[in-house]
């Protein structure tokens, strides 16, 4: 089934803009993780990791919303 035809444009893109929106909040608190944590390696590698998996959800999800923009 083609989930993204059950939606219209604007749908997705709100969609698409609250999770971006959610990811930046998770990230912001990762970061502020590392920075309570600057004494704990692992606390700040596990950030790190966090970090780096939202990084790419974010560019995922930009990416979806520039393809809208174009449509």
């Amino acid at each position: 089934m083609d989930y993204s035809s059950l939606l219209t444009n604007d749908q997705k893109r709100s969609i698409l803009e609250q999770r971006i929106a959610q990811f930046a909040s998770e990230a912001y608190q990762h970061i502020l993780n590392k920075e309570v944590s600057a004494n704990n390696p692992e606390a700040v590698q596990t950030a790190n990791d966090a970090l780096e998996i939202l990084d790419n959800a974010i560019k995922v999800h930009q990416d979806e919303l520039a393809k809208l923009e174009t449509e």
